[in-house]
């Protein structure tokens, strides 16, 4: 199955580690590779993540690590939605961001 990452989750991963890297660059590049590899791994595994807050969506915890990813999936494709920290309050950050343009 295919994974692709909406131009939203993209702008998540990308400020995630723009963020780590001005104390710790090695430490950006290890959060941004275990992010990745868990996503990558939802193309075999579209449903190992559990049933989100948000309908119709997928979260998996990234382990070892406080990120989650929200996540679609449809008949081909799993379409990353956004990537964010745990401390977050999820279904109030979808909900800010669903105000905004359409973002797929």
């Amino acid at each position: 199955m295919r994974v692709t990452y909406a131009s939203a989750a993209r702008r998540d991963l990308d400020a995630i580690i723009d963020y780590i890297s001005l104390e710790d660059r090695a430490a950006a590049e290890r959060v941004f590779h275990a992010i990745s590899d868990s996503v990558d791994r939802l193309g075999d595994y579209p449903n190992m993540g559990h049933v989100g807050r948000i309908p119709d969506t997928r979260e998996l915890s990234v382990t070892g690590l406080p990120y989650i990813v929200v996540y679609e999936v449809s008949a081909e494709t799993v379409t990353v939605l956004a990537v964010f920290h745990g401390a977050r309050d999820l279904a109030r950050a979808m909900a800010e961001r669903s105000k905004g343009m359409p973002d797929k």
